[in-house]
């Protein structure tokens, strides 16, 4: 079986997923890998020890480690419990990405990175999150410290049904909003709303920024790009900057990075490089929105 090959390989020693690819070989592909690790992890056979920066992407990778006792048939010790727990710093999103290709595998990652940290109370909001499992494993991380809210305008598994551009909440309430490819849809896909608004992207963030607390971060990715779609927006260099200068009284641009897919691999890139990626939109696998993704952290002053 395949986990227990993987299990067997990090007995010996710690590796990323890169190192068991290249040891197992034969006909196992990297999708399956993944899914088999994600399986491990749930059993809590194996945990994350650490990261590592991947010098060729710029990605932060996972280092997997047997956890404390871990045997094939163990998966349930309280060893393995207080190892994965005592082990992992931020929250690990490689499970949810077994088998992903999209920009999800860059969205998830800038999530983890730029989450707060877990040991303090927050209020977190999910605008977009459907059927995703972020919002849960985001929950289960904060470990009970912090309050998770998931809205969604579409009928779905999300626990509450509200417009992102004028939602219920109070004014100041939320000390960090996660909006993952989602406002580029807002005012596009008319089933929910009956009409087309251009503005409502605009009004989306307008909202984000009344709904944040001062000091509170907000996490956005949207497709990057200048090929029209028709069911979502794609953001040039002046669309973007639209976008994050609707309220420079309010919110202050912390980060932004950008990442393109070229050679069938998800690479850090600079925004000029981005711009040129239009050259290869046309490639572009059907379920992403573009080729190139922009991921942006928005504090309010």
């Amino acid at each position: 079986m395949l986990e227990d090959t993987i299990v067997s390989l990090l007995a010996r020693s710690p590796a990323d997923q890169y190192s068991l690819y290249r040891q197992i070989g034969g006909t196992t592909r990297m999708s399956q890998l993944l899914k088999a690790i994600s399986v491990l992890q749930q059993s809590r056979l194996i945990h994350v020890a650490k990261y590592r920066k991947s010098v060729r992407t710029g990605l932060e990778v996972p280092i997997y480690s047997l956890s404390k006792g871990g045997k094939a048939n163990n998966g349930n010790s309280n060893n393995n419990r207080r190892s994965t727990s005592s082990n992992i710093k931020r929250l690990d999103v490689h499970s949810l990405l077994a088998g992903v290709t999209s920009e999800r595998l860059v969205e998830y990652e800038f999530v983890a990175r730029n989450l707060m940290t877990s040991q303090k109370q927050a209020a977190i909001l999910d605008i977009g999150s459907g059927s995703s499992k972020l919002a849960e494993a985001i929950s289960k991380f904060g470990k009970g410290k912090w309050a998770v809210f998931r809205i969604d305008i579409a009928k779905s598994n999300c626990e509450i049904r509200m417009d992102a551009r004028m939602t219920g909440f109070r004014k100041a309430v939320f000390d960090q909003v996660i909006c993952i490819s989602t406002i580029e849809h807002i005012g596009i896909v008319t089933d929910y709303i009956g009409y087309y608004d251009d503005d409502g992207d605009i009004k989306t963030i307008k909202e984000i920024v009344r709904i944040l607390k001062k000091g509170g971060i907000a996490i956005i990715t949207v497709p990057y790009g200048k090929v029209t779609k028709p069911t979502h927006r794609v953001y040039d260099r002046h669309a973007l900057s639209r976008l994050l200068n609707v309220d420079t009284g309010s919110l202050a641009e912390a980060r932004k990075e950008f990442y393109c897919y070229k050679a069938g691999k998800w690479k850090r890139c600079s925004q000029g490089t981005a711009d040129r990626m239009i050259a290869y939109e046309l490639q572009a696998p059907l379920h992403f929105h573009s080729m190139t993704c922009a991921c942006i952290l928005l504090r309010k002053r």
